[in-house]
């Protein structure tokens, strides 16, 4: 636990720091906490990066796109160290400037490591989507749209997890998942169930809305959605797996066989 003693230490040198080097683009911003003299597994704590990147962007105040190239400093050069205090110092500033922030976040993220990756989408996105989100879910929907990315398989994660938190979202969400069903989507086929599967716990009326309207789907990815997605038993959904298995197209009748097998187990 960070002393009282050493957060005295920590902003006196932050506030030299601040007025003696950053100016003059010395970015070696590790001076403020090298002197503490604790190491967990031979490395400086967590937290006190955490406390010393806070204490930067709330000293540095408005003057903060001043020090763009700082921030990016930190990502770039600065390593794991670095990376950390420049989400923390994210968090703070894409809720301030989304529209200057953001895109560096989204720069920064291109070759994330898998970690960092989701630091930044709990950190820095998580609470932006919680406030306002539907200024934020297209980017969550253009980074779900590269599944085999970290950046899809995190997005994912937080979208989930956000429509858990926000039930008025599923609606919208699923309509967006629905809509991107007219075109070929066979890469993004585990993405759509996982939505689905969540649907059926959040809202189960809604989830069964979608078998009864695309029960008639012949498009493969559809029905391996469909197939894919089935959390418990129920008639409005036997029917049309039922149907598909009698399918000559080999995807449709694979998805559907196996998904019905599992609702005759899960049925009463």
């Amino acid at each position: 636990m960070l002393t009282i003693d050493w957060k005295e230490r920590l902003n006196k040198d932050a506030d030299d720091y601040l007025a003696n080097k950053l100016p003059r683009n010395d970015y070696d911003f590790e001076i403020i906490f090298i002197a503490y003299p604790e190491r967990v597994n031979g490395k400086i704590p967590a937290d006190i990066i955490t406390y010393v990147a806070q204490i930067l962007v709330q000293k540095i105040g408005k003057k903060h796109e001043q020090f763009i190239p700082f921030y990016k400093h930190l990502w770039n050069k600065k390593g794991e160290q670095g990376r950390s205090a420049f989400i923390q110092i994210m968090a703070k500033l894409c809720a301030k400037k989304p529209d200057v922030y953001i895109p560096i976040v989204e720069n920064a993220m291109k070759d994330a490591p898998v970690h960092d990756v989701s630091g930044i989408f709990e950190k820095v996105m998580f609470p932006l989507l919680k406030k306002h989100p539907h200024n934020y879910l297209g980017y969550l929907y253009k980074w779900i749209d590269k599944p085999a990315t970290p950046h899809g398989k995190a997005a994912l994660s937080i979208l989930l997890r956000l429509i858990k938190k926000i039930p008025e979202l599923v609606a919208p969400v699923l309509d967006h998942f629905i809509h991107a069903w007219n075109y070929q989507i066979t890469d993004q086929i585990p993405a759509h169930t996982a939505v689905l599967k969540t649907v059926a716990k959040l809202d189960p009326d809604r989830y069964l809305h979608v078998y009864q309207t695309h029960g008639t789907s012949r498009e493969p990815h559809i029905v391996e959605i469909l197939c894919g997605a089935i959390v418990d038993y129920a008639p409005e959904i036997e029917k049309p797996i039922e149907n598909w298995t009698h399918s000559g197209n080999a995807r449709v009748k694979k998805a559907a066989t196996a998904a019905l097998k599992l609702l005759h187990k899960k049925k009463p």
